[in-house]
């Protein structure tokens, strides 16, 4: 078990626990394109070690261990996410594998550097919150997009999976990027799709996309849908 690959698995867990908690071993595993079978041993393992709490058929947490170790390395990954992004130009979709193979190679010195260098940003390009350097979590603010009712309006705050630039290019194509308002017009009562109003067009989204989403509900009277 290398420490790349634990570092990967604490990174998608604890990424994972804005939307569940515990996470599912199919969200671990659709999250990191790998087979339930490996990450079911590896959760076993990851258990061993004292990172995370393991259950089979119930999910996974992050100990307090493991959360820190989570928390260092997602500071560090999305400071470089930053630089890669407004200093070298790297788009949004494709920035999440550079500082994955940057993030692993960096001291807590080069970190606080490269967060000085950056005038200290709350945010990686994905609206992501950089930690603090005492290591504490920032608090989600929002909830998922899944979440929303008809009528709503939001404000996208951040996306839960960054690894997929498939994804976020279809975010891009749908305008439902990090800083976009949106309003429900309806959601499918059975697998969940939601029609949105984004910029005065509609967009549809599944549930699945949308339970990737982390979105604040704007102040406002809701809707009641009619009929």
């Amino acid at each position: 078990m290398s420490q790349l690959t634990v570092e990967e698995y604490l990174e998608s867990i604890g990424a994972l626990e804005e939307r569940e908690n515990p996470v599912s071993t199919t969200s671990i595993a659709q999250s990191m394109g790998v087979s339930l079978a490996s990450v079911s041993e590896m959760l076993r393992r990851l258990a061993e070690k004292g990172l995370v709490e393991y259950t089979p058929y119930g999910g996974a947490s992050l100990t307090d261990e493991g959360r820190q170790r989570f928390i260092r390395l997602t500071r560090r990954h999305r400071l470089w996410e930053v630089f890669l992004n407004r200093n070298l130009g790297i788009g949004w979709e494709e920035v999440y594998q550079h500082a994955c193979s940057l993030e692993h190679a960096t001291t807590d010195l080069v970190a606080d550097k490269l967060a000085e260098f950056l005038d200290n940003p709350e945010v990686c390009p994905h609206g992501s919150p950089i930690p603090e350097k005492n290591i504490k979590r920032p608090a989600s603010p929002g909830i998922t997009m899944a979440n929303l009712e008809v009528g709503q309006s939001a404000r996208v705050l951040n996306i839960i999976v960054e690894r997929n630039p498939d994804f976020l290019r279809y975010l891009t194509g749908l305008n439902l990027t990090p800083g976009a308002t949106f309003k429900v017009l309806e959601k499918a009562p059975f697998d969940g799709t939601m029609s949105v109003e984004v910029n005065g067009e509609s967009r549809a989204i599944g549930r699945e996309a949308a339970s990737m989403i982390i979105v604040r509900p704007q102040p406002g009277r809701r809707e009641r849908p009619t009929g």
